[in-house]
């Protein structure tokens, strides 16, 4: 009965999201299709909360195309078109509407998973498998330089992933016609599954493992706080950066499997960017 109540969930979110971005693809014009984009890369300087590793840096592509009303983007992309250019989802994402200044959009991407292969103390838990999560956001401006945006991201293949919230305030600050800056402050929150899934040790995962099992509960998972800036070098170019801290709480923070309860990133990177 469980199992067909999650598949029933997971058919309306993906119909949900489904139907409005085929309508709107329908009733837009194909002028100027596809003639917005942007790729590049960056270096990313990171620590993780799980696991035994270090400070580790890694090269990341960054893309951003859009296809009528559908917009296809990877990680900050879509906010380095240009100064004053609205951000969007990443993944595969769409505007649906909007009331008044209320802005309502949906998207699905790729979670990567974990894979506990290389760590000497986790090895032989049961990785986090790879799933495909649907999300729904709103956003609005409060007046000024600030917004308010939230949204909800549930896995759709029914690999554990649970349901995941987000709440963030954010502020924007332009240095210049070339240069921003975007502050950022946001709350994550994780229902039973998801917090068993990336924080929890199952009996037989302890028993591989010799340690006690860890069943933490549904509640907030954590708090972030971001400062990244980007500016032109010309018609074209980006360069943008940016640093970030992340701070576990409640049963997130409390779990065997966390080294590091705060951690930290850097991220510096150039991108190309064509505007119709």
């Amino acid at each position: 009965m469980g199992g067909m109540k999650s598949r029933r969930n997971r058919c309306i979110c993906l119909t949900l999201m489904t139907i409005p971005v085929w309508g709107a693809a329908q009733a837009l014009p194909e002028e100027g299709v596809g003639r917005e984009f942007l790729v590049g890369a960056s270096l990313e300087s990171s620590t993780g909360h799980i696991g035994d590793g270090g400070r580790a840096v890694s090269f990341k592509p960054v893309w951003h195309f859009q296809v009528g009303p559908v917009r296809v983007s990877r990680s900050r992309a879509s906010t380095l078109l240009g100064t004053g250019l609205r951000s969007s989802e990443t993944g595969v994402s769409a505007d649906l509407f909007s009331v008044q200044q209320w802005r309502f959009g949906a998207s699905l991407r790729l979670d990567n998973g974990r894979s506990f292969d290389g760590d000497p103390v986790w090895r032989g838990l049961p990785d986090i498998r790879t799933t495909l999560r649907g999300r729904a956001s709103v956003q609005r401006p409060l007046g000024g330089r600030w917004s308010w945006g939230a949204s909800a991201d549930q896995d759709l293949l029914g690999r554990d992933g649970g349901l995941r919230l987000n709440s963030g305030l954010h502020y924007h600050y332009p240095m210049s016609d070339r240069t921003r800056w975007d502050f950022g402050l946001s709350a994550t929150w994780g229902n039973t599954r998801y917090m068993q899934t990336h924080f929890g040790i199952t009996p037989a995962g302890a028993a591989a493992v010799g340690s006690a099992p860890y069943a933490p509960g549904g509640g907030v998972e954590g708090v972030q706080l971001s400062w990244n800036t980007s500016t032109a070098l010309g018609p074209h170019w980006v360069l943008f950066g940016g640093v970030g801290v992340s701070t576990l709480r409640g049963d997130a923070a409390r779990s065997p499997l966390v080294t590091r309860g705060t951690t930290s990133s850097a991220t510096l990177g150039l991108a190309y960017r064509n505007r119709r």
